[in-house]
């Protein structure tokens, strides 16, 4: 098996080149959270950061890890499972529920954190969970509402001082302080390394102080959001709420003339396209609805000074949103989900995280190796010190750790890119070849797959593996290589890190997101149906029957919805139209929660097809479907989500329909 190479050291390489490509200094970015020598050390690799305070730097780089993957040792992992449970309660309304669920996560971790930079951090997300509650609708009912404004505001100010420095609200008869976004001030928004956690905070404590300066406070948010060092979904989570906080603010006091409101329009648009480019929804609705205000508002201007035709512009661009504002409003209030952006949980979600404990003991288990033999006969560990790692949940060193973890064939990070590198440009390749092939344009997926050669090592495992699938998905795409061709190019790539056999074979397993996907395509290149094909669909849907017990779906579900998606399909296919059912609702309000427009056009398409099937079958029908306004929903959601091939496709459906 092959050895991955500088695993602990390369979250490391990786923190210190995205610091210093973006020139925050190390003053800057451990602000608040550790000391700038501390982190110089961890940049080093001379010490290793902790699951809280490493997830903190960055999100504080502007890094959002929704699509990494992410092992924890067993306490840890109890501790993640904890607070996403606690996060769908709140994100569902469960207030009752939530507050008791907040309690007993206050108590375990809290309370009992050991390191300062860990109680400080977990106070500030259950402070920040308990400004959540008590700022929400049923909240406003129990309490005079005079408190409940100031109350949560308080909540949220503290959250914020956990690791941001905030000027504090000037005491009666003394001088004013500077305002907050003054260079005086001790907020100097402009030159704060803030995260999108941190920053969601500042513009709570904004929403509910309403400092004088409050206009320029949210300019200044916006323009820091605007900096590159954020990634696409990150600066998606944020800059849509910045901007509905800032028109919100700026319509109810009713000073904005046309000139005001051109400029917040603009905002509202760009907030929009990010929405769009990360394939969110975050107060998309909002939004919307303040587009069309201010194109109304600026219309009736245009005609007040005889401009008809730049008018009549206008009232087009009003028209096209209110389309997607009615698919919206029509999908949302079908599936049960509010249409309003209601939390802020999703800044919280921890995606695809694993236990470490029971990775080592199932993969060495898939492999038929024996503790001796994993051990290499106590050359690497003792087989006591491995078997209180598999049984009793312990953690062990890292040196251990790592070497177990090669002889597994796997990558001993805590946090995992879909690449091995420490290269921000590599990572931000592989995101756009990842958007190309799934619009089939293979001239720039081919462009960048020859890029990501030299910017990658081939040698490691996990890399390669990607690379061939990519190529190979491409290369049929464009019709050089057939379907079959294509299935075999994958079970190449699946064996660089787990012979196909053994992916396959019936029992407990641990599949990495690279294998499963490799399982996942293989099913997708497959034509027709065959006993082999059936097995991969049961394979792939027992990958996730533990998140569906315990809820906790959503901290999956950028491969669940890719995944899934596919064996819903697949399963109509074969005439089981309830269970494919069942799947493609999952999908469906798991995206509509998280705010996420992927999911939403293959699960509508795939529903509207079971029901068509149904009736030719003559097979009463669960549920009643428009097909033609499915059809249009499916079109509006892949615009939402730039996906151009999805809406062709969904445009020649509705047009063949049409036709018929």
């Amino acid at each position: 098996m092959a050895v991955q190479k500088n695993t602990q050291k390369r979250f490391s390489l990786f923190l210190k080149e995205h610091r210093t490509k973006h020139a925050i200094t190390l003053e800057q970015l451990s602000d608040g959270l550790c000391s700038a020598s501390e982190l110089a050390r961890i940049e080093a690799g001379e010490r290793t950061a902790g699951k809280a305070l490493q997830d903190g730097l960055l999100y504080r780089l502007g890094i959002s890890p929704d699509a990494y993957e992410h092992f924890r040792f067993a306490e840890d992992y109890t501790r993640w499972k904890r607070r996403q449970q606690l996060l769908y309660l709140i994100s569902r309304g469960d207030t009752a529920q939530a507050k008791e669920s907040l309690e007993e996560y206050r108590q375990h971790y809290e309370a009992g954190a050991e390191k300062d930079v860990d109680r400080r951090l977990e106070r500030q997300f259950c402070l920040s969970m308990e400004a959540q509650l008590l700022s929400g609708r049923a909240s406003l009912e129990e309490a005079d509402a005079r408190e409940q404004k100031e109350h949560p505001g308080k909540l949220f100010r503290e959250a914020l001082e956990q690791t941001v420095a905030f000027p504090s609200p000037t005491p009666v008869g003394k001088q004013a302080p500077p305002p907050y976004g003054h260079p005086r001030g001790v907020l100097d928004i402009p030159r704060k390394i803030c995260s999108v956690q941190e920053l969601n905070l500042l513009l709570e404590v904004l929403r509910y102080e309403q400092p004088p300066d409050w206009e320029t406070c949210y300019k200044e948010i916006l323009n820091l959001i605007g900096e590159s060092r954020f990634d696409a979904v990150s600066r998606a989570k944020i800059y849509p709420k910045a901007v509905f906080y800032l028109c919100r603010e700026g319509l109810s006091r009713g000073a904005w003339g046309l000139a005001e409101k051109t400029a917040a329009m603009a905002h509202c648009e760009k907030a929009v396209q990010l929405l769009r480019e990360a394939g969110r929804m975050y107060y998309l609705w909002e939004l919307l609805g303040l587009l069309r205000t201010f194109l109304q508002d600026l219309a009736a201007g245009q005609l007040a000074v005889g401009a008809v035709q730049k008018a009549a512009l206008l009232e087009e661009r009003r028209a096209e949103y209110g389309e997607w504002m009615e698919a919206l409003e029509a999908v949302y209030m079908e599936f049960g989900v509010p249409r309003e952006t209601t939390d802020f949980c999703w800044l919280y979600v921890e995606k695809e995280v694993y236990c470490i404990n029971d990775i080592v003991r199932i993969r060495r288990e898939m492999l038929g190796i024996t503790r001796t033999e994993l051990c290499e006969n106590g050359i690497l560990c003792s087989e006591r010190t491995l078997r209180r790692l598999e049984e009793d949940g312990k953690k062990i060193q890292d040196s251990i750790l790592n070497a177990l973890m090669e002889r597994l064939n796997l990558s001993a990070e805590y946090c995992q890119a879909e690449l091995a590198t420490s290269s921000p440009e590599a990572l931000a390749s592989m995101a756009e070849l990842r958007d190309h092939i799934r619009n089939w344009d293979t001239e720039q997926a081919d462009l960048l797959l020859e890029r990501l050669r030299e910017l990658i090592s081939l040698e490691i495992p996990s890399n390669r593996q990607e690379w061939i699938i990519c190529h190979a998905i491409n290369e049929a795409h464009k019709g050089t290589i057939t379907s079959r061709q294509c299935v075999e190019r994958i079970k190449e790539a699946l064996s660089c890190t787990l012979p196909y056999e053994i992916a396959v074979k019936p029992g407990a397993k641990y599949l990495t997101n690279k294998e499963i996907n490799c399982i996942h395509s293989i099913v997708n290149w497959t034509k027709g149906e065959d006993g082999e094909k059936g097995r991969h669909i049961a394979l792939l849907a027992e990958q996730y029957e533990a998140c569906e017990r315990d809820h906790i779906i959503f901290c999956f579900i950028n491969m669940y919805e890719i995944v899934m998606g596919g064996v819903a399909s697949e399963l109509g296919n074969i005439g089981e139209y309830d269970r494919s059912d069942e799947i493609s609702l999952k999908i469906i309000t798991e995206c509509l929660y998280q705010r996420r427009s992927f999911g939403v056009p293959g699960g509508i398409y795939n529903l509207m097809w079971n029901n068509e099937q149904r009736q030719k079958e003559g097979i009463p029908l669960q549920r009643q479907c428009n097909p033609e306004e499915a059809l249009k929903h499916c079109i509006i959601f892949s615009k939402l989500g730039a996906e151009k091939h999805k809406e062709e496709f969904y445009n020649r459906k509705l047009q063949s329909r049409k036709l018929e």
